[in-house]
């Protein structure tokens, strides 16, 4: 049972989340869905992310790990809504070369430290 906790989860997750994405996509107006598939697909990030992380250890209460991870990924997805924008963390993720492949990253390792 633990090698199904340990990969099979993880797997099934990404079938149902590319499951859901597509109906999304296909039933409703494109209005609706562009915003609901990207929320989707952070929930998801985050979820696979909590997935990996199959320690059976003692859990670290902190909270502040949490919160951090939490504020992370609430600022991601503002900016990726374009609710708000600095320039300044924009200018910063441009030097870097900062895309969509290395924010997602950064949801995946929320969603593990998030559960840590």
């Amino acid at each position: 049972m633990s090698d199904f906790r340990k990969l099979g989860v993880p797997f099934l997750l990404i079938f149902i989340s590319a499951l859901v994405t597509r109906l999304i996509s296909t039933y409703l107006s494109a209005n609706l869905s562009g915003n609901l598939i990207k929320i989707i697909i952070v929930v998801a990030l985050c979820v696979f992310g909590a997935t990996l992380n199959a320690s059976k250890g003692r859990r670290n209460g902190n909270v502040y790990k949490k919160l951090i991870a939490i504020l992370i990924v609430i600022f991601l997805l503002f900016m990726q809504f374009n609710l708000f924008t600095f320039a300044s963390v924009s200018e910063v993720f441009n030097f870097f070369g900062v895309d969509a492949f290395y924010i997602n990253m950064l949801y995946i390792f929320c969603g593990y430290l998030f559960v840590d």
